[in-house]
């Protein structure tokens, strides 16, 4: 069975190369074709001979993914769903901006953080992906859009927590930021957590100086432990140390998501209580109202999110309520499930 070419880091690439052919800039062109041209097989790498096409498409697969569903809602939001190659499935979702695209990467098939609010939890955890999975997925969506570059922003805020699988995640990071990978602005790339504080002090030590979000979601230990958790395995103190401690390059700023739920979290207590916890920390506060999944809960009403808004912004805190998007298509948040399985 071929291997996939994503699994592979770059010195490995080059081994496999130096292997079949010694000429010195092989590996340049390999990896031009692989990450910025996103071709899909080696066929397609023109200035490479026949033979070495050849020997290369029998060991590695440049396609690992399967695109078995792609749907787009009216709103600009497109999700594809992936099959894996033992039959698992994941979504990642692509984001309309003004000029360009945001892709949302998954990092696990399924969730075992038990979100209350979250589908991507229901079924559980089935497995980690590896980081080749990850990086497939920007291949892929890159292929759909008919270029890298129309790519700007990652985000893995997808099925799954991220800094549970930072054995695959990191690896996967240094080729999305590397030159001679997916070259992508650290700036430009955001890693999501639940609240996994060992997670949050490992990608601190990385250093590799991407941004970092956190859902938050309640300013209290008995709301949070209700709905997420992970809370009662690291509470908001735990949680709020960490991301005090975590390295920020000038004007970077740590985003808090909270997803507003209609009388569980989204008082005026709750926004004081938050404002309390973020004071003095460089951030951003996202104010979701929650979207519609199996769980019994209804959205904060938009008087109330802007109520909430307002106690942010009065305590000095930058905060802005987003708009739902792409809930017609199950690809808002908290609405990933790869629920075709």
């Amino acid at each position: 069975m071929k291997e996939n070419f994503f699994d592979r880091s770059i010195d490995e690439l080059a081994g496999i190369l130096g292997d079949l052919d010694q000429t010195p800039y092989r590996l340049d062109q390999v990896l031009n074709w692989a990450y910025v041209r996103t071709v899909p097989d080696f066929s397609g790498m023109t200035n490479l001979s026949a033979d070495l096409r050849e020997k290369l498409s029998d060991i590695l697969d440049l396609d690992p993914l399967t695109l078995v569903d792609r749907k787009r809602s009216r709103d600009g939001i497109e999700k594809l769903l992936l099959s894996l190659g033992d039959g698992e499935l994941l979504e990642t979702v692509l984001i309309q901006e003004k000029g360009y695209m945001t892709q949302c990467l998954s990092t696990q098939a399924g969730c075992g953080m038990g979100c209350t609010f979250c589908e991507s939890a229901r079924d559980g955890l089935s497995r980690d992906l590896t980081r080749g999975e990850i990086l497939a997925q920007v291949a892929t969506a890159s292929r759909v859009l008919g270029n890298r570059r129309r790519l700007r922003n990652l985000v893995f805020m997808g099925m799954g927590e991220p800094l549970k699988n930072l054995d695959e995640v990191v690896p996967s990071l240094e080729i999305i930021l590397d030159s001679r990978g997916f070259d992508f602005s650290p700036r430009r790339v955001t890693v999501s957590t639940c609240g996994w504080v060992p997670g949050i002090k490992r990608l601190s030590d990385e250093g590799l100086g991407v941004n970092l979000a956190i859902s938050l979601n309640a300013g209290d230990d008995g709301t949070r432990s209700e709905i997420m958790p992970v809370n009662r395995k690291y509470p908001i103190k735990n949680l709020i140390k960490a991301a005090r401690e975590y390295p920020l390059s000038n004007r970077q700023r740590i985003t808090f998501e909270y997803v507003l739920i209609d009388g569980l979290n989204d008082s005026d207590d709750d926004a004081m209580k938050v404002a309390g916890l973020l004071k003095g920390i460089p951030c951003k506060v996202n104010l979701i109202p929650c979207n519609e999944t199996s769980a019994d809960y209804m959205p904060s009403p938009e008087a109330r999110s802007t109520a909430f808004q307002k106690v942010l912004l009065d305590s000095g805190i930058l905060a802005t309520v987003r708009s739902s998007r792409g809930s017609e298509i199950g690809a808002a948040c908290g609405q990933l499930r790869a629920s075709s399985k």
